[in-house]
């Protein structure tokens, strides 16, 4: 690997981006473009990342077709095991001093930790002027619904010491922001900036005539006259839970209201095999498809008539996004920055649903909720294109890549003006 050399004020910010994996979902997709679209014209980064667990899906394909070659540093990766920990703290300590990075910008709560800590560390043996910035955002947070309590204390406990290093934290929704600040009392507001994802979202936007052959493989043949396909994006993990989706499908079927409705599950996990003993048990293995993984999304969205998320803890869903930019119909918990994407509030059509600009939401656990939600999306098309329509244009707008780049750049300029760093 070969480094930027040391230069002059002014010409090169160089930026350590660390990251647990390169799993599917939105907290990869970030540190690839932002490494990515980060090199030249003054900017320079390195990525490091651990190894993607064998159940999870793979995006390192996205780094390749972005140009980034990722620093992998064995045993940075999902699972804590203390003595990998040390060995990563001291490789990353290792790759800061060769690089001589002007930020070291960390993702993840692994990461985070474990790259803040470095940061630390590192700066101890640097002359002030010659510190590097730790900045570290929280996609989502591990502090309800991951652990117990004497873990999730712990786990509290940590982020509270490493903000006190931390030169600025974000958070990716102003819902987020309430959590980490007034909640979960992580830090001080002052402390934190509220960047939104971002994504190049133009290919959702487009009619693809492989979404129709994406959308025969996940009826499986069946006749598509008056068929309103739904799907559920995501780690079939506990967190996703999956339980409350096909408790709904239950409900429905129960009442003979299932009809044309259809669904597919897009993801793989550790509850994989869990949920599909649990469609075969329910009777619903003609409704439900497994799809597995996909690697070509805006054909996936372009297959569904709907999607939906059952979260019990979110940051902003990139499921959610991808599926408004794709002008889908969306029914989710109301959970972490959801809220945020769905707009002003407009109706109560069923009780327990709330219809807003561009989505519905329902609380989070309501299986009954969820039901009567796909049945009110199934019954009015009108009002789901619509929402969809309006969905679209908003994301496209307010979740792109190049307004996520602005803002990052404009975090890295205030924070190296404000700690007075010579560039």
């Amino acid at each position: 690997m070969t480094y930027p050399k040391n230069t002059e004020k002014g010409e090169t910010l160089r930026i350590l981006r660390v990251i647990a994996r390169l799993n599917i979902g939105g907290p990869a997709i970030q540190a690839v473009s932002l490494t990515g679209e980060l090199q030249g014209n003054g900017y320079a980064s390195l990525l490091a990342c651990g190894r993607v667990e064998p159940y999870e899906g793979d995006m390192s394909y996205l780094a390749d077709e972005r140009g980034v070659q990722p620093v992998e540093i064995a045993g940075l990766g999902r699972e804590i095991s203390p003595g990998d920990d040390v060995r990563v703290l001291f490789e990353l300590i290792r790759l800061a001093g060769n690089f001589r990075p002007h930020v070291i910008h960390t993702h993840t709560a692994k990461a985070g930790t474990l790259g803040r800590a470095a940061g630390v560390v590192y700066n101890l043996f640097r002359r002030r002027k010659n510190r590097a910035a730790l900045i570290h955002t929280f996609h989502g947070h591990v502090f309800h619904s991951y652990f117990g309590g004497a873990k999730t204390f712990v786990f509290l406990t940590i982020e509270r010491v490493l903000a006190w290093f931390t030169d600025r934290i974000v958070v990716i929704s102003r819902s987020q922001q309430a959590d980490i600040c007034e909640k979960f009392r992580i830090c001080n507001q002052k402390k934190v900036a509220v960047i939104p994802l971002g994504f190049d979202l133009s290919r959702f936007s487009e009619k693809s005539p492989e979404a129709r052959a994406k959308r025969n493989e996940f009826l499986r043949g069946e006749e598509d006259e008056g068929i309103f396909l739904v799907g559920i994006v995501g780690r079939l993990a506990p967190v996703k839970n999956h339980r409350m989706f096909l408790e709904a499908l239950r409900h429905l079927q129960d009442q003979r209201r299932i009809g044309l409705l259809r669904f597919v599950v897009v993801g793989d996990g550790e509850l994989r095999e869990e949920i599909e003993r649990n469609i075969l048990a329910a009777g619903l293995e003609e409704k439900v498809y497994c799809a597995g993984w996909q690697r070509d999304m805006p054909e996936v969205y372009g297959a569904l008539d709907a999607v939906v998320l059952t979260s019990l803890n979110e940051g902003t869903p990139v499921s959610l996004i991808e599926a408004m930019a794709a002008a889908r119909a969306v029914i989710s918990t109301s959970v972490g920055g959801v809220p945020d994407l769905m707009g002003e509030f407009v109706a109560e059509p069923v009780p327990g649903i709330q219809r807003h600009e561009r989505g519905c939401l329902i609380p989070s656990r309501d299986s009954r909720g969820l039901s009567e939600a796909l049945i009110y999306l199934l019954e009015n098309p009108a009002d789901a294109a619509a929402m969809g329509c309006r969905a679209r244009e908003f994301v496209l707008a307010a979740y792109g890549l190049e307004r996520l780049v602005k803002d990052v750049k404009a975090l890295y300029r205030g924070v190296m003006d404000s700690r007075e760093h010579g560039l």
